[in-house]
């Protein structure tokens, strides 16, 4: 998972900036000897392979739709429906990933000293943090620059991952929020147009221009998304349940909260990759190296600072705590793993690739989904879920050709 330094061969870049012996002098490295850049088309001289995305794709949908049908089990067949703790779970198990990095790490160097390790570890993510393009011409984090709070690489990366913390928990709160007053099918359809606000904020954050490629793709997985949640002839069973009075202005609020979900998360993962993607790093493993750990800070903040909204609503009898069976833990556990690494991988996608393409993967598994419940529940997908799944699959096809030329 972390590449050894002194490896160069293909992983300079030719219109990378050039690197002196200086730039890694503070990091222990003045016995490193650039040899001459050796070109081969096979291998890509920035970045993972297709196959590495390929596989991290796969598991980001594995894992995501194992951990939708963990919830739905424990909440709809279990009992155990207790939403907002799900989600402060789910999103602090983001640390856990990191954790089981930073293992790894530390077993392949055992003979260093603990202290040692974990300085050069540390400078490595700062040097990393120092050469991204948001910290070095500190647009779009003035307002934190103009203080103390992030002069130096520490400071930027600590309060750019606590802003996009609340972004993402402004996110998952709304997802909830929305499905008190509206109807599934209304949130599913809203929720994934974070593709469209994805592309949105790609171009002033992250100065992407939208090809025609791109918007065609967006449309693409958002109008598969609507024919998937309303294209049935006949209502839905979830639908046939919903309270009578989930009509008018009930349904629009929801509507509205949905959508400034839908606005969250795409928000969410542009400025994630603003503030976290080194652009012009030599090796790859950097890259991960500080998009892992940037996504262990956002679980680290949310498990310490997410249980005050728990106890307030256990105190306000708005979802009081109920301890679980150890059937529901079982399948708790299941949902909390499966969320950790799938929101890890796709955070990882958004790195390497672009935020458009992780929000048409999170779109993606929306047909797999369906799928699963068929083989899991034997809820048989309509001819509406093939349609707008074939839909979306062409989107995603579409940018992962682009992406590719």
């Amino acid at each position: 998972m972390s590449e050894d330094k002194t490896s160069t061969k293909h992983s300079t870049p030719i219109h990378d900036r050039s690197t002196s012996i200086d730039d890694h002098s503070w990091l222990g490295q003045d016995d490193i000897v650039h040899s001459p850049i050796e070109i081969d088309e096979e291998i890509p001289s920035y970045g993972p392979s297709r196959t590495t995305i390929a596989l991290a794709l796969l598991f980001t949908i594995l894992g995501f739709t194992v951990q939708i049908e963990a919830i739905a089990y424990y909440q709809d067949v279990l009992g155990w429906a207790k939403p907002f703790l799900s989600l402060y779970l789910t999103h602090s198990s983001l640390a856990l990933p990191w954790i089981l990095h930073l293992t790894y790490l530390r077993g392949q160097q055992r003979r260093t000293n603990l202290k040692t390790w974990l300085r050069r570890y540390v400078d490595d993510i700062l040097h990393s943090v120092s050469t991204i393009d948001a910290y070095a011409d500190g647009h779009n984090l003035n307002f934190l620059r103009k203080t103390s709070i992030a002069p130096t690489p520490m400071g930027f990366l600590l309060g750019s991952t606590a802003i996009v913390t609340a972004v993402l928990t402004v996110s998952g709160v709304s997802w909830f929020m929305a499905l008190a007053y509206t109807t599934p099918g209304d949130l599913t359809a809203i929720y994934n147009c974070s593709a469209f606000f994805a592309a949105v904020f790609s171009v002033p954050l992250l100065g992407q221009k939208l090809g025609r490629i791109t918007v065609i793709a967006v449309a693409l997985s958002i109008f598969g998304t609507a024919i998937i949640a309303y294209g049935d002839a006949g209502p839905s069973k979830s639908d046939a349940a919903e309270p009578t009075d989930r009509v008018g202005m009930y349904r629009l609020t929801g509507n509205i909260i949905a959508a400034v979900g839908a606005v969250a998360f795409g928000l969410y993962s542009v400025i994630f990759k603003r503030w976290t993607s080194i652009q012009n790093e030599r090796h790859a493993s950097s890259s991960f190296d500080l998009a892992v750990a940037a996504s262990g800070l956002t679980g680290m903040y949310t498990f310490a600072a997410g249980w005050i909204g728990i106890v307030l609503l256990h105190v306000l009898n708005v979802e009081t705590f109920v301890m679980p069976s150890m059937q529901v833990v079982f399948y708790l556990g299941i949902s909390i793993v499966a969320g950790a690494v799938s929101m890890t991988l796709l955070l990882l996608l958004v790195t390497w690739t672009t935020p458009v393409f992780g929000s048409v993967t999170s779109v993606l598994c929306v047909f797999f989904v369906a799928i699963a419940d068929w083989l899991l529940f034997g809820l048989v997908p309509s001819f509406a879920t093939y349609v707008g799944g074939g839909l979306i699959f062409v989107a995603f096809g579409l940018l992962a050709q682009d992406g590719m030329s």
